[in-house]
């Protein structure tokens, strides 16, 4: 299931660069690949080639809520 599909490193970035429509989103951060360091950019890209593989209605259901640094403390 695509749940499970998104580390929470990509889910938080995804969060940041987060659009209306998952192709808004992809958009969002392939713009900011050159701005990106190369730990982030990897995680980026992945996590574009991940929402890629997503329809819109898929990418519709699932909640990008950025992790809280306090969860599970």
């Amino acid at each position: 299931m695509f749940n499970d599909k998104f580390t929470v490193e990509e889910v938080n970035l995804i969060a940041i660069y987060l659009g209306e429509h998952r192709t808004e989103t992809i958009e969002n951060i392939t713009y900011a690949l050159p701005h990106m360091d190369e730990d982030i950019r990897e995680v980026a890209e992945i996590a574009i080639n991940k929402l890629s593989e997503l329809n819109e209605t898929q990418y519709g259901d699932k909640d990008f809520i950025p992790a809280d640094e306090t969860d599970g403390e």
